[in-house]
């Protein structure tokens, strides 16, 4: 998820092309979307609201990034910026996941 201000140019234009957005209170987006993105319009603590944009990446594999959190025992990903769990360090056959 990415979580852009309600005023962002981008939500402007993500509601023209009819994207899904769900506006919501700040608590509310943290509790429900941990590992939401903040997009650069848009800060937990400076806003009261947000606006929530799923965000749809293609399958791709584990891909390290130089983001890499203090008490991260890993790197996020350079694509999707998460982690991608355990499953990606196991072999597994084609169409599992």
């Amino acid at each position: 998820m990415l979580v852009h201000s309600e005023s962002c140019a981008d939500v402007a234009n993500l509601r023209a092309s009819g994207a899904a957005l769900i506006p919501m209170v700040t608590p509310a987006i943290a509790r429900a979307y941990r590992n939401a993105r903040m997009h650069s319009c848009y800060h937990f603590t400076l806003q009261a609201r947000g606006v929530v944009e799923a965000m749809q990446y293609p399958p791709h594999a584990f891909e390290e990034s130089t983001v890499v959190y203090e008490d991260a025992t890993m790197p996020l990903c350079r694509v999707c910026m998460g982690t991608h769990g355990a499953l990606d360090r196991l072999i597994l056959p084609p169409g599992v996941r």
